[in-house]
């Protein structure tokens, strides 16, 4: 049918794997070296403690703050007793301006606003004489 043509040799001139007679030999170029990196596990760790810290943080500010319970001692054989002091009393002094018309709260102290001094302000004109010649211009 179809008379396959056979293959070309290689010239002589052109050797068969396709490099130039002559050309300089081409090596694949030296690797790379790669360049260490630095640690970063100090840092996770300076990082994971840090929100360690802050989350304690926000749990402590949202917590109710607790107040310190009543300390009860069990009767003691020995005769000594244990001093638990007396807590302390805050007292609050709360000053409330009253409208026109309104009383003020049973058992309550009402003070009356002092009325202010009157300020008087005196204004001092001073008086210039003015003095033009004949042509009318000062």
């Amino acid at each position: 049918m179809s008379e396959e043509r056979p293959l070309r040799p290689a010239s002589p001139t052109m050797p068969s794997d396709g490099m130039r007679p002559g050309a300089p030999v081409r090596t694949a170029p030296p690797p790379r070296p790669q360049h260490s990196k630095p640690d970063a596990n100090p840092l996770r760790l300076l990082v994971g403690l840090a929100g360690i810290a802050s989350a304690s943080a926000l749990v402590t500010a949202m917590l109710p703050s607790v107040s310190p319970a009543e300390v009860v001692v069990a009767a003691d054989t020995t005769g000594m007793t244990a001093v638990v002091p007396e807590p302390s009393v805050l007292h609050v002094t709360r000053y409330v301006t009253l409208q026109p018309g309104q009383t003020p709260p049973p058992q309550s102290s009402v003070l009356v606003k002092p009325q202010p001094t009157p300020h008087v302000t005196v204004k001092v004109v001073k008086k210039v004489q003015v003095v033009t010649r004949q042509s009318g211009k000062p």
